[in-house]
């Protein structure tokens, strides 16, 4: 998966470009059922964002959801490297902690994860969230932030359907995450009385 830097009015995609969807193994699912022409469609959503680029989208998406509410950062907090998000190396790293929520999503999108390790990985995330002060809040601006983000990334391409799809796996993702911050600070609330 080579990324390189292409505007969106350069990007012109050839249907032979856009690889089928392999079909599931037995431990991975896929969010929803769509419709044969609009899988087609949605694959080619997430090809489009690979060949702008992850690290380019998760910039676009940073920018995106701390221009919707600041206090989105808390979601992304890691003790000693990103704190409020100011900062050359912070805003690198939360670029690449964007860019990751951007390759999570599109992989559900692409019905091509394997579901319980996904689970798995995003429940200990969203237990690591609670320690860094995020709130179930902070996930809904994440999304108001994708969705911008998609938007500008595909332009008229950027269909009801395809947003659809990506809004139904970021919040499929987020609920997972959130359960995981949940448990964790019914755990924490249980540590201190």
């Amino acid at each position: 998966e080579g990324q390189h830097q292409v505007s969106k009015d350069q990007l012109v995609l050839q249907p032979e470009a856009v690889a089928p969807a392999r079909a599931c193994e037995a431990s991975s699912a896929k969010v929803g059922e769509l419709p044969e022409r609009a899988t087609s469609v949605v694959l080619q959503s997430w090809q489009q964002v690979k060949l702008v680029g992850l690290d380019s989208v998760g910039e676009m998406l940073r920018i995106n959801t701390l221009a919707i509410d600041s206090e989105a950062v808390k979601l992304f907090r890691v003790p000693g490297i990103v704190s409020t998000g100011e900062g050359m190396l912070q805003r690198m790293a939360l670029r690449h902690l964007c860019s990751k929520v951007v390759r999570f999503v599109g992989s559900v999108v692409a019905g091509r994860y394997d579901y319980l390790r996904l689970v798995e990985t995003l429940n200990k995330l969203g237990a690591t969230r609670a320690a860094g002060g995020a709130r179930e809040e902070h996930f809904e601006v994440l999304k108001q932030g994708l969705d911008i983000t998609l938007r500008e990334v595909l332009g008229d391409a950027y269909t009801e359907e395809v947003q659809h799809a990506w809004m139904t796996a970021y919040s499929f993702n987020a609920a997972i995450m959130i359960e995981g911050m949940r448990s964790a600070q019914g755990s924490m609330t249980a540590r201190t009385a």
